[in-house]
């Protein structure tokens, strides 16, 4: 070989060597790694042993402290807890600080241990942290992990005071895949929106008009992945099946089929998860990531837009995209007192720059158990539920929708109304007429008719001193004449004995439907006895026809199976029961039969305490639920099983159900006439009902000091915002407002204003109501005769201009407005131009009620009707 040519090779091989060693210089570097707070990501599920999963803050709401150490961002959460995180991109690193929260006092002496786990293994154990424990570090490597598991149990003696914190929680992962990695590959076109399907078959766009938005979503199972790659069928309708095969960590096994289908509003999204194999449950979570998140707005039927429920926020306007999460109903505490939770499952998406929305709807036909719906800023939005039974040979089944309209908040909710009826529409028609301020009161005496109708005074629902206890409310009499011993733990009011028998309660309702009120009768199917005890019950006979006078004895010995073990004790020392149990279900049927026959002047019932319906009945099995590794009921479900009897059957004897809807869910409220919330001085309460009342009376609980303590104005205005009415000053209201003159002033001048929205219905036309007033809210109803638009929050403010559209015939409207304290309607100057009725509205103490009729009826016939 020539020395040229050896000269030449060993060159080649130097720069051979210098690449290689640069290239393994290059490999060995560290790669660039993204920083994510936890707070910022969505758990695909949440266990908790007291209160709520708290973001930034304690889980009693302070600035996040362990000992002396301050943090500005974490969990706060309590034992025993469980959040589990799928990490959808690769993550090198968990890393926190943890301990007891410093609100805990050392004296209490919390005792708690974290763990964190992955992909089902124990990573991170802390051992047993105290108050006294100082903050601890960790940091643990999730090379390969999927699944992340935060873990803090009681530490063995149980979990009093055991507020613990994941402090400065994040998680070190290198970038995400580009979205543009995976095109779209099929299309589901409907005429308002088309979706974008990848080659897999996963949600990679959306477009309605001119909004177009680049997501990345689909149906996932938490803890769950896929074998070989999914199946993907274009049908000749337009629509896509796709299916796939899902192993489970834990070795359970799974298919899960998607069908996108066509429809004329946009695309319906039907999902079907089957197995065989022994039972099991993961979070079922359907989600959507948009690209350009700070380019949308979001709304929901949330309780408060903020989250907090601490002032009242107006629930109609829309928001930014934020780290948060609701829960579908007041899941989190007994009676919806937060601002934490959805009362109807829709999300709405909107483009910020274009006149462009979709809504995704959840069917209220589904079964509907345990659920929340949660958004990130970096414009995640995902629904995810939870305890329902998989495998088995069963198959769950999901029907969600994705509809396309403006850039309102209407869009979705009025799609959801037109679908959904049932679910919105009173089934008797009778309640529009009953609508007005309500009381709950035991008073039988005469009232003044012509104060009270000022007042809008409609509905007295019935105190439930009345029956003998609770459960028992017409106890087996032979005749409306005979008497029994009322349950009397209130005080009497003069005049009325501690005895009473259904004519002296039908007497009082027919003197009242006489002079044009309504009374509904107290009913509960959640709570049975009073001063009820534990005890051996084997000396009675079942077929005692005395057995009814010992609440105790009758139950065990007529429905053994009916309360909850071991017993929970509720108001009246009475025990919790599920009315899912068959033999508690016909003897609750039986009490509405007797309700019908012994007091036919009653014109329904009102339900009270729905909020024990959040929990499970172990002894129980409804076919779906599947919590704690075993079968159980939802109350839930016993609640729609029985009142798909009920109704019917008060229905026809033409009798309106109302309920006191303290857990506040949608689904709940199909056999329901109209909604009386006991906590409707809470601002979460409030909005929640008003939303899933917009085509029902609502009526809402009224404290004295709501009157004394705030703007009177301003209370009377946001229920004419909402279209809801409040408690009217009545004698012997229990533990809401009674009358005096300052009050029934105040009721009396904002009564026609109240009275005018008689038989609402929310008008959810695009862009149907606005205004250019600064400060000013508006709202739409339909009633007799036309529409009616509460102008209110207006402060000083002496006018206001209003805009309408979209509603038929505009051009042949005219406008009246009514103003509080003034009841004589007064000319609205009006403008018709380019099919939008423009009104200059004057305005009295902020606020004007204006009706808006068609010119063909004339205003005494508009008087006639209302």
């Amino acid at each position: 070989m020539k020395f040229s040519q050896m000269l030449s090779l060993s060159w080649l091989s130097i720069m051979a060597l210098v690449w290689l060693s640069l290239s393994a210089a290059l490999a060995a570097e560290p790669k660039a790694l993204t920083t994510i707070p936890l707070g910022e990501m969505i758990p695909d599920s949440v266990q908790q042993g007291w209160g709520e999963l708290h973001k930034d803050c304690s889980v009693s709401d302070k600035p996040l402290q362990i000992g002396d150490r301050k943090f500005a961002r974490g969990l706060g959460t309590h034992a025993n807890s469980e959040l589990v995180y799928e990490l959808e991109q690769p993550c090198e690193r968990f890393e926190a600080w943890m301990g007891v929260d410093a609100e805990i006092s050392y004296t209490k002496a919390a005792s708690v241990v974290f763990k964190v786990l992955g992909d089902g293994r124990e990573l991170f154990n802390s051992g047993v942290m105290r108050s006294e424990t100082p903050a601890k570090r960790v940091s643990v490597n999730l090379a390969g992990i999927t699944e992340l598991k935060l873990v803090v149990t009681d530490a063995g003696d149980g979990n009093n005071s055991d507020h613990a914190d994941w402090a400065d929680a994040v998680l070190l992962c290198q970038a995400p895949p580009r979205e543009a990695d995976k095109p779209v590959r099929f299309t589901v076109a409907s005429p308002k929106l088309t979706l974008g399907l990848s080659e897999d078959g996963e949600i990679r766009s959306i477009k309605t008009g001119p909004f177009t938005l680049s997501v990345h979503g689909g149906t996932r199972l938490s803890g769950c992945k896929a074998e070989g790659k999914p199946n993907v069928e274009k049908f000749d309708d337009g629509g896509v099946l796709v299916s796939r095969k899902l192993t489970h960590a834990q070795g359970h096994a799974c298919t899960m089929t998607e069908q996108f289908t066509p429809t004329k509003d946009g695309v319906r999204w039907n999902t079907e998860i089957a197995g065989d194999g022994a039972p099991w449950t993961t979070a079922i979570i359907t989600r959507l990531s948009c690209d350009k998140p700070q380019e949308l707005r979001f709304w929901t039927a949330w309780a408060d837009p903020q989250h907090k429920g601490d002032v009242w926020r107006d629930p109609l306007e829309m928001a930014p995209l934020v780290n948060q999460s609701w829960h579908y109903g007041n899941a989190a505490q007994t009676s919806p007192v937060g601002g934490d939770f959805i009362s109807v499952p829709l999300a709405t998406l909107a483009s910020s720059k274009r006149d462009g929305a979709f809504s995704l709807v959840l069917s209220p036909e589904d079964v509907l158990l345990n659920m929340t719906l949660a958004t990130t800023s970096r414009g995640q939005v995902r629904f995810s539920r939870t305890c329902y039974r998989l495998g088995g040979g069963k198959t769950v089944r999901f029907k969600t929708d994705i509809v396309a309209h403006e850039a309102d908040w209407r869009g979705g909710l009025r799609w959801m109304a037109a679908w959904y009826p049932t679910y919105f529409d009173p089934p008797n028609f009778l309640a529009d007429a009953m609508a007005g301020c309500g009381a709950y009161s035991g008073d039988e005496r005469p009232i003044d008719e012509a104060k009270f109708k000022k007042m809008a005074f409609r509905i007295n629902w019935k105190l439930s001193d009345d029956f003998p206890y609770m459960g028992m409310f017409i106890p087996p009499v032979k005749d409306a004449d005979q008497q029994w011993t009322r349950s009397c733990d209130e005080p009497v009011p003069t005049g009325k004995k501690s005895m009473t028998s259904c004519r002296q309660m039908n007497d009082y309702a027919r003197w009242m439907r006489q002079h044009g009120f309504h009374v509904l009768s107290y009913f509960n199917v959640t709570e049975f006895g009073k001063n009820m005890q534990d005890r051996d019950v084997s000396n009675r006979r079942a077929d005692d026809p005395d057995l009814w006078k010992d609440p105790v004895a009758f139950l065990k010995l007529q429905m053994p199976n009916a309360y909850l073990k071991p017993p929970m004790l509720t108001c009246y020392n009475a025990w919790l029961v599920d009315v899912g149990d068959p033999a508690y279900c016909r003897f609750m049927l039986e009490q509405a039969k007797r309700n019908i026959r012994l007091l036919p002047d009653t014109d329904g019932i009102c339900i009270d305490r729905l909020d024990w319906l959040r929990l499970y009945n172990p002894a129980g099995d409804d076919g779906v639920s599947w919590v704690g590794g075993r079968p159980a009921r939802s109350l839930y479900r016993s609640w729609l099983m029985f009142t798909d009897q009920l109704g019917p059957l008060m229905h026809k004897a033409h009798k309106v159900i109302f309920a006191n809807t303290m857990t506040m869910r949608l689904e709940l409220c199909r056999q329901l006439d109209g909604i009386y919330t006991e906590h409707g001085d809470n601002p979460g309460a409030f909005n929640a009902a008003a939303l899933m009342g917009i085509h029902k009376p609502v009526l809402s609980w009224t404290c004295r000091e709501t009157i004394d303590r705030s703007d009177p104005d301003t209370f009377f205005q946001r229920h004419l915002y909402l279209g809801v009415y409040p408690t009217a000053p009545y004698p012997f209201n229990n533990h809401c407002i009674m009358p005096d003159a300052k009050a029934e002033r105040w009721y009396m001048d904002y009564g026609p204003l109240l009275d005018a929205m008689r038989g609402k219905k929310w008008v959810l036309a695009a862009h149907c109501v606005e205004t250019t007033t600064p400060v000013v809210k508006v709202n739409m109803f339909e009633a007799i005769g036309g529409y009616v638009v509460p102008v209110t929050f207006g402060g000083k403010a002496t006018t206001a201009t209003v805009q309408i559209r979209n509603i038929l015939s505009l051009d042949e409207f005219k406008a009246t407005a009514i103003y509080p304290g003034q009841s004589a309607p007064v000319p609205v100057p009006t403008e018709f131009k380019d099919g939008v009725l423009e009104l200059k509205v004057p305005l009295k103490r902020g606020c004007a009620m204006v009706k808006i009729k068609h010119n063909v009826v004339p205003y005494d016939e508009w008087d006639m009707l209302r």
